[in-house]
């Protein structure tokens, strides 16, 4: 029986597969992942920094006014939103103001709902509310 097992093929340890985005070859600025130990709520990317030149493996970026070489396996794609996207946005979030009638409406809604202080809203039956 034991005749019959074959040997497995090793793990290659080695070779390590990373994932490169595909916006990577056309973006002009991107995030640097930090890959050192980092204190807490430090965030894991810098940036964004500019892309000066690129190459298959490696992209030459501007970090505080220095050309520095870093792996594309670093890097993330940043991604810009125009100015247009940001003006409908806040647009969007508009409310009319209230009138007389639907603040006074408000108001005695509000006397009858009891909160704790988290702000769940509690019940209390009749018989103990004061």
């Amino acid at each position: 029986m034991m005749r019959k097992l074959s040997p497995i093929s090793p793990d290659s340890h080695s070779c390590t597969k990373s994932y490169v985005h595909q916006s990577l070859s056309t973006c002009t600025h991107v995030f640097l992942r930090n890959d050192k130990i980092r204190p807490p709520l430090t965030p894991p990317y810098t940036g964004p920094h500019l892309v000066k030149s690129r190459s298959d493996k490696n992209f030459v970026i501007c970090i505080n006014n220095k050309n520095v070489t870093v792996t594309i396996d670093r890097c993330k794609p940043a991604f810009e939103f125009s100015e247009d996207f940001n003006s409908q946005k806040g647009s969007s979030n508009f409310e009319p103001p209230l009138t007389k009638q639907q603040i006074e409406d408000k108001t005695v809604v509000d006397k009858n709902i009891r909160t704790t202080r988290s702000g769940r809203h509690v019940h209390f039956p009749k018989r103990l509310t004061y």
